[in-house]
Parts: structure tokens; C-alpha cells; sequence
């Protein structure tokens, strides 16, 4: 391979990587995100890891 051609594959591959999506993609994205942590966040602590931590006192 020619250092020329190794050239164009590193611009292309440099431009593929720093590429944005566009705002719906990371809107979606995001609000899915929120909905998955609000769910986790409003799950209570099972009985074994509250009585694990007990322990730890």
C-alpha cells in the first residue's frame, strides 16, 4: 500500500468516528436512558442486600 492511499484510509476513518448523529437519534436516546433510570431509581433494595449491609455495621 502506497503512503498516499494509507493517507485517505486514515482521513476516512478519522471522519467516520468523529461524526455526530443527528438530534432525534440522541433525543431518543436519551429519553430512553432517563426512563430505564427512573425505573431502576424507583425500585426498592431487596431484603438480602439490606441485610448484607447490615452486616457491614
Amino acid at each position: 500500500m502506497k503512503d498516499g492511499e494509507k493517507s485517505v484510509q486514515r482521513s476516512a476513518a478519522k471522519s467516520a468516528v468523529t461524526t455526530q448523529p443527528d438530534k432525534k437519534d440522541t433525543s431518543s436516546l436519551g429519553n430512553a436512558l432517563r426512563a430505564v433510570y427512573q425505573d431502576a431509581a424507583g425500585e426498592s433494595v431487596p431484603d438480602e442486600m439490606l441485610d448484607l449491609l447490615n452486616k457491614l455495621k
